[in-house]
């Protein structure tokens, strides 16, 4: 078995061409996302990372975050938990016993001579204990957000960039914008993911031939089953300019773009926790040396008590990396600069509901655009505005009301095709029923309300989904006959994947058939 990271000769390129080691360079991580989240480099020309490169390079926090709670924790863990760095006095939430817990995981940047405590991954991790459950999220650093405490608009890496931000004022504002309770946070030194692989003895990889990345800095010229140390496992995550090497020595470019890129990754993520929890396993004395490495670059709230690590650890034993569900957020480009980027709130509500401890279909009030008109021809004057502020105050999205021009006897309320939900949403804060129907003039993520008649108040609290009685839109002229709606499906919904119906001949990691790495 071969061993990634060859050390280049002095004093320039060594006799395989290649340029000198970007690690040495003062920031390879200086850049910033550009408006697609990858890392296609920008006007500044300086390299970008995606949110899924991200996921990469905070692996080493993740991994130790796992280990410390997946594994065998006793006596020698006891003396390590009092030596941990604590994060004092933040208002975090709280979960009940064996239920669901959302950790907050802060990559930072603390090299030597910086000011500042620069925020290079934001993600939140949901462990459940019940289910053996890992699921994490991603939050790019260019996303604009509401600032908690300021009110003012702003990346979210802004909301923890010391001095001016911190731990609570984060916490806040993912609170705040995506409505995620955090229950724990963790801060991991940026460095501590090649030091995590360095730790584990690399991460082996099944390489069938030559490739390299003369950006990142990955070279690895051996074939076979190739162990990657933490320097080459970061050159590897952090490949763009992935190339392969033909018999006849040339160097081809990956074709398959960000696609290729994410299935390399994922890989990657795999078998790095594959292999530290297969070292931790019923071996506390390898879990001490992890142990070790990790605690010297890691901060953890002071309500993360031993006993919460020992009660989840028995359900973690048996984790098995492959299930590690990865959900990314899609986005859209914030108008007044494209190179920032906003949440698409619509899209991203299936999988935010994940750490929501939701079901997918269920909606935020503050997803949904809702016009109401007054469909009483005069007889409720001041209908539409009435209910337009009731609404508001809920905190749905409202535009200016109007009259709908014609009499309704019933109330209705249009969605766009195939967004009954957010008519749902809708419907389930008014007392009286309402007929959904679609409108396909209407854009996503866009309601309107026409109060008929039979419209009686608004309230707060929604029915619950199971219980909503609608009429049927497909009854006959004055039919009004009350149908149960729906209730939302699967409480869980499958993580996005990316797969590929030909293999691209540039994705790396898992050994063929019949091998073994």
């Amino acid at each position: 078995m071969a061993t990634g990271g060859r050390r280049r000769a002095a004093g320039g390129d060594d006799r395989y061409g290649r340029r000198p080691d970007p690690y040495g360079a003062p920031d390879p991580y200086g850049g910033r996302p550009d408006r697609y989240g990858d890392d296609r480099g920008g006007r500044d020309g300086r390299s970008r990372r995606s949110w899924r490169q991200r996921v990469v390079l905070v692996t080493g926090g993740v991994i130790v975050t796992i280990c410390l709670l997946g594994a065998s924790v006793a006596a020698y863990a006891l003396h390590k938990y009092n030596s941990i760095d604590r994060v004092k006095d933040i208002n975090i939430s709280s979960a009940a016993s064996g239920e669901p817990e959302n950790y907050l995981i802060v990559a930072v940047d603390t090299r030597e001579g910086q000011e500042t405590v620069n925020t290079d991954t934001i993600m939140v991790v949901r462990i459940d204990p019940k289910s053996d459950r890992v699921a994490l999220t991603s939050f790019n650093r260019d996303l604009m957000v509401t600032i908690a405490d300021t009110g003012k608009i702003g990346m979210i890496n802004s909301a923890y960039n010391r001095p001016s931000g911190g731990e609570q004022v984060l916490i806040d504002t993912i609170r705040e914008n995506f409505d995620i309770p955090i229950n724990h946070f963790v801060e991991v030194n940026f460095q501590s993911f090649q030091q995590v692989v360095d730790a584990v003895g690399g991460v082996p990889l099944w390489i069938p031939y030559p490739v390299r990345d003369t950006h990142s800095g990955l070279y690895q010229y051996d074939t076979g089953c190739i162990t990657l140390n933490g320097e080459q496992g970061l050159a590897f995550a952090r490949s763009r300019y992935f190339q392969v090497q033909r018999p006849d020595g040339s160097w081809d470019q990956d074709g398959s773009a960000d696609l290729g890129r994410v299935q390399r990754q994922q890989v990657f993520i795999q078998r790095a926790l594959a292999k530290a929890l297969g070292q931790v396993k019923g071996n506390p004395a390898r879990l001490n040396e992890l142990l070790d490495i990790g605690l010297a670059n890691i901060r953890i709230d002071e309500n993360l008590s031993l006993g919460d690590l020992l009660d989840l650890s028995g359900h973690f034993k048996n984790f098995d990396p492959s299930t590690l569900e990865a959900y990314p957020l899609p986005v859209t480009e914030y108008p007044p600069d494209h190179n920032r980027l906003l949440l698409d709130e619509s899209a991203a509500e299936e999988y935010l509901n994940v750490f929501r401890g939701l079901a997918p279909g269920e909606l935020r009030p503050g997803v949904v655009d809702v016009t109401v008109l007054n469909g009483t021809q005069g007889q409720s004057d001041h209908l539409a505005g009435d209910v337009t502020g009731a609404l508001q105050k809920i905190g749905f999205k409202v535009e200016v009301p109007d009259d709908a021009g014609q009499l309704y006897e019933h109330t209705v309320i249009y969605t766009a095709p195939g967004q009954a939900t957010y008519g749902q949403r809708v419907a389930r804060h008014l007392t009286a029923p309402a007929e959904i129907q679609e409108d396909p003039a209407l854009q996503p993520g866009h309601v309107r309300l026409v109060a008929g008649l039979d419209f009686t108040t608004v309230h707060e609290q929604p029915t619950p989904i199971d219980e909503l009685v609608t009429p049927t839109s497909a009854a006959a002229p004055g039919d009004t006959t009350p149908t149960t709606a729906a209730a939302a499906t699967p409480t869980t919904v499958p993580p996005p994947t990316t797969t590929t119906t030909a293999p691209t001949g540039f994705v790396v990691g898992e050994p063929p058939e019949g091998q073994t790495c």
